[in-house]
């Protein structure tokens, strides 16, 4: 439909002599127009003959009467711009999913924020779970979707005060600082109602110290000595009173800034409670009387930036950091968690329902938690062994910093992971209507090892769940 529209529009605005978009057209008596240096060439050539309208034929004879068209002038030079434009993002739009080559892009998803070729867009197109992912024409300009400030966010709200998209982390903080604002106000108020009471006692008490002090002098108004005594008591009267209220006023003034301080750390607090509860799943620890039997998230391993369910069996990627408390074991670079017992023989199997941009690893419980480099993620390090899920159906296996890319897209959100000490074999397999082997790691186990979940993306949300041991 859109297309139909841009060719009407560009049969409207064609001049009919050269054929083209019209560049500063002029019109005629009769009301058709065209170009100006369509016009001058052809009065050029039309020395010995009377004009015609190449529209409509009428004649004007040798004189014509021109007049530029402003509004179609304007009009015109829009369209040229919005036909450029459209060509020039239309010849820069790539498919995201084809790194290797350049392959045009068919359709753009606003959710993922990415650009897809035809064969890319048809897991959008046929499967459930993108169904709440809207397609429309190429974009190139999905990275000015993000956020400025806060670089993992989406601007997704107008806010009509500052006249611009935010994100969620901005309209937090908007309302944040507008609770703050708020009683910010209301401590103002309060302050400067004490204030003008205040001084309108001192003004009373003021008015009642001159009227001693005129009561005095009438007294004794024979006795110049006693006089400037009366004058003088007075005066270092009224002097200590002023002392007294201006050291009033200060610890007025100290306590309303205190209390306003104390209000806004409980407005930040407040909010900051709210995001560390973004996650659906309560953050909550169950006892330490587990059964030995069951395999369970040990949350003194887990980052701040995952959030655990009630049964410490599910995981997600939460955005804002959680307040954990302080833990030796914890992991503090990379978004993981380790499982708990840790086994030291025997085949042991976990599956797994996992979704988003994930990693799910065997690791020994030794596996670094604090790194800068990197070396704390698993896979890059000897001690841990993971299958790594891209978010985009690219998978690939880690250990020791080596990576292995596996070819073909993952089939199924279900994955078994398999432990066998007696063999020396850790292997990774898509569990679905039939079993299928992604990938098989050979290793000397020497230490007790446990499941480990990594979970990287907030947007799509990423989540892991452990359904089976066995």
């Amino acid at each position: 439909m859109e297309d139909a529209d841009q060719t009407r529009w560009g049969e409207l605005l064609r001049c009919p002599v050269c054929q083209d978009t019209f560049k500063d057209p002029r019109q005629l008596p009769c009301g058709h127009s065209m170009c100006l240096d369509c016009l001058t060439n052809l009065l050029d050539h039309s020395t010995d003959s009377p004009f015609r309208c190449p529209d409509c034929r009428a004649d004007f004879g040798q004189v014509v009467e021109l007049q530029k068209s402003y509004a179609l002038a304007s009009i015109a030079e829009d369209f040229r711009l919005i036909k450029k434009r459209r060509e020039t993002l239309a010849e820069c739009v790539y498919c995201d999913c084809c790194p290797e080559t350049k392959t045009a892009a068919f359709k753009s998803c606003l959710k993922c924020e990415v650009s897809l070729c035809r064969e890319h867009a048809k897991d959008h197109l046929e499967l459930r779970a993108f169904t709440g992912h809207p397609l429309v024409d190429p974009l190139s300009d999905l990275l000015e979707r993000k956020c400025p400030e806060h670089r993992d966010q989406v601007l997704r709200y107008y806010c009509s005060s500052s006249r611009r998209y935010i994100c969620n982390m901005c309209a937090l903080e908007s309302k944040r600082l507008g609770s703050a604002s708020d009683a910010s106000a209301v401590l103002r108020r309060q302050l400067t109602d004490h204030m003008d009471q205040q001084f309108m006692t001192l003004q009373q008490q003021m008015k009642e110290s001159i009227d001693a002090v005129s009561s005095q002098y009438e007294k004794r108004k024979g006795n110049p000595l006693d006089r400037l005594n009366g004058v003088t008591v007075v005066l270092l009267s009224l002097w200590f009173i002023v002392l007294y209220y201006a050291y009033s006023y200060s610890v007025e003034n100290q306590t309303l800034a205190d209390a306003l301080e104390r209000q806004q750390s409980r407005v930040h607090h407040i909010y900051s409670s709210i995001a560390g509860h973004m996650a659906d799943h309560p953050l909550k620890r169950l006892s330490e009387d587990k059964d030995e039997g069951t395999v369970m998230l040990d949350l003194d391993t887990a980052s701040r930036l995952l959030g655990l369910s009630a049964d410490l069996r599910t995981v997600e990627r939460v955005r804002a950091a959680l307040h954990y408390p302080n833990s030796d074991g914890r992991f503090d670079q990379a978004p993981q968690v380790l499982s708990a017992p840790c086994f030291s023989s025997g085949a042991h199997v976990w599956e797994v329902e996992a979704e988003g941009c994930w990693d799910i690893a065997v690791s020994y419980r030794s596996v670094p938690r604090r790194s800068r480099d990197g070396s704390s993620a698993f896979g890059h390090n000897s001690e841990s062994w993971s299958l790594s899920h891209s978010g985009q159906g690219e998978l690939f296996a880690f250990h020791d910093r080596h990576k292995t890319a596996l070819s073909g897209p993952l089939r199924s959100s279900r994955i078994a992971v398999e432990v066998n000490f007696e063999e020396g074999r850790i292997g990774f397999s898509a569990v679905g209507s039939t079993e299928t082997l992604l990938h098989e790691f050979k290793a000397e186990l020497t230490q007790p090892v446990c499941l480990g979940l990594g979970l990287h993306h907030v947007d799509p949300p990423s989540r892991a769940s452990i359904v089976k041991v066995s």
